[in-house]
C-alpha cells in the first residue's frame, strides 16, 4: 500500500444511495480538485434498497472502489471489504475521536466497535430538539434546558397552555426517538452502543432500562404527544411543526433546511439534556459509512479519498450538505443564526464529549419494525415497558442467533 497517488490517471466508482448524490458530487469535486489525476464516477440506488442490494454490488465482478456500507458486521465477516489497518497507521486515523472508530471497526466475532477497522465516514447525522422560538418566550423559555427537569418542566407548562409540547408522528416511528433519549441517559452512550455493535450477552431488557421507558409512557398518558401521533407520519408532523402547532420538535439534521425555509428566525436547535453531571448522549449515525470493496481496482487511490473526508475542505462541503462533519477541527462556516449553524455547534459539543449512540432500530435488519410497533403499543396503553424491552431483545437476539 501507498499514500502517494503519482501523476498517472486513475479512475474510481464509488456507490451510495441516491438521496446522499449531491453531497457525494460535492466531496468529489473537491477531492479531484486536489488530486486531478483522479476521476471518481457515482453510482447510485434509491436509498430505500441501497443497504439490500450492497452485498450483492460488493461480490460482482467489477464492484465499486468505494461503497457506502450499513450492516457493516455482515459485509465484513463475508470478507467483502478491504481491512483498513494498514491505513490507519499510514494516514494516523487513530487521531479521529474514539466514538466515531467505534462505529468503522468490527472484530472476528462480527462485534463492531473494536477489532480492525473497514469504514470510514464522510460526516453524520445528529438529532436532538427543535424548538418553535415564540411558543418558547411565551412560556418564559429565554434559553434551551439545561437539564432533564428543565425539559420535563417545560413540556407540563406547555400541556397546560394548551399547546403540544412534543410533536411527533409515530407512525414512522418518532416517538422512538424521544425513548431512545431516556434509554441513553439511563444506560450511558457506552452502554447502548455495545447493544447496538452486538456485544456478547448484551441486553437491554434491564430494570434500568424500563424505568426510563416509564418517562415514555408517563408522557403519552399526560398528552405530551399528539393525540394522533401514532396516525401521523414524520412528514405531516414536520409541516405541524413549522405551522405552530408544537412546541419542540424531536428530530435530525435532515429536517434543518425545511425548517429553516418554513420558519427561519422562529426555530431554534439544541442537543437532548443529560443528566445532571454528566455529558450529552444523543443518536449521531454516519452519513455515508464508506469502504474499500475487497475487489477495488485501486485500493490506495480510494484510500486517499477516505482521508480527505476529514479534511477542512471536505468538512465544509459535508456542513454545506446540512450534514455534521468527520473528525474533529473548527467548526465549518454557516450562516449566522441559521438552524444549521446551531446544528453544528450542537455537534462539536457532542463529539466533544464523546457522546454519539447509534440508532437502537439499527441493531438488526428487523429490529425498526419491531421497535416501531412496540412504541405504538405503549403510546397506546396497550403494552408495558417491561414488554416492550423483552419483545425488542426477542427479536435482536432471534436475529443473532443467540
Amino acid at each position: 500500500m501507498s499514500t502517494e497517488l503519482g501523476e498517472e490517471p486513475i479512475e474510481l466508482t464509488l456507490y451510495d444511495g441516491a438521496g446522499l448524490k449531491a453531497k457525494d458530487e460535492a466531496l468529489i469535486a473537491a477531492f479531484e480538485e486536489k488530486y486531478p489525476n483522479v476521476t471518481i464516477t457515482g453510482r447510485y440506488d434509491p436509498d430505500d434498497v441501497q443497504a439490500q442490494n450492497a452485498p450483492r454490488v460488493l461480490a460482482s465482478a467489477d464492484p465499486p472502489d468505494i461503497a457506502r456500507v450499513i450492516a457493516l458486521s455482515d459485509v465484513a465477516g463475508d470478507g467483502l471489504l478491504t481491512n483498513l489497518d494498514a491505513y490507519a497507521d499510514a494516514y494516523n486515523w487513530d487521531e479521529l475521536p474514539e466514538g466515531q472508530l467505534a462505529q468503522y471497526r468490527v472484530n472476528e466475532d462480527g462485534v463492531r466497535g473494536e477489532g480492525s477497522q473497514y469504514t470510514l465516514a464522510d460526516g453524520f447525522t445528529v438529532t436532538g430538539f427543535y424548538y418553535n422560538k415564540e411558543l418558547a418566550e411565551q412560556l418564559g423559555m429565554t434559553t434551551p434546558p439545561q437539564t432533564m427537569d428543565e425539559l420535563q418542566d417545560l413540556l407540563a407548562q406547555a400541556e397546560e397552555a394548551g399547546m403540544v409540547p412534543i410533536m411527533a408522528g409515530n407512525q414512522t416511528g418518532q416517538v422512538v426517538f424521544t425513548t431512545q433519549m431516556m434509554l441513553n441517559n439511563a444506560l450511558g452512550a457506552e452502554s447502548v452502543n455495545e447493544w447496538v455493535f452486538h456485544a456478547p450477552e448484551a441486553t437491554i431488557d434491564t430494570p434500568e432500562a424500563a424505568e426510563a421507558v416509564v418517562t415514555i409512557q408517563d408522557w403519552a398518558e399526560a398528552g405530551y404527544f399528539p393525540e394522533d401521533t401514532n396516525g401521523t407520519d414524520a412528514t405531516g408532523a414536520l409541516g405541524r411543526f413549522a405551522n405552530g402547532e408544537a412546541l419542540f420538535y424531536f428530530s435530525g439534521n435532515w429536517d434543518a433546511a425545511a425548517l429553516d425555509e418554513q420558519m427561519g428566525d422562529n426555530v431554534g436547535f439544541f442537543l437532548s439534556p443529560a443528566p445532571e453531571g454528566s455529558e450529552p448522549a444523543t443518536m449521531s449515525d454516519p452519513a455515508s459509512n464508506f469502504a474499500i470493496p475487497a475487489g477495488s481496482d485501486d485500493k490506495d487511490a480510494a484510500a486517499a479519498f477516505l482521508d480527505f473526508l476529514r479534511s477542512e475542505e471536505a468538512r465544509q462541503v459535508v456542513a454545506d450538505a446540512g450534514f455534521a462533519p468527520s473528525g474533529e477541527g473548527e467548526i465549518p462556516a454557516t450562516e449566522e443564526g441559521s438552524v444549521n449553524a446551531q446544528i453544528q455547534e450542537a455537534f462539536a459539543q457532542l463529539v466533544e464529549a464523546d457522546g454519539q449512540v447509534q440508532f437502537v432500530q439499527n441493531a438488526t435488519n428487523g429490529l425498526t419494525t419491531t421497535w416501531n410497533s412496540e412504541v405504538q403499543r405503549l403510546v397506546d396503553g396497550a403494552t408495558s415497558p417491561e414488554d416492550l424491552l423483552a419483545a425488542v431483545q426477542r427479536q435482536y437476539e432471534s436475529e443473532l442467533g443467540r
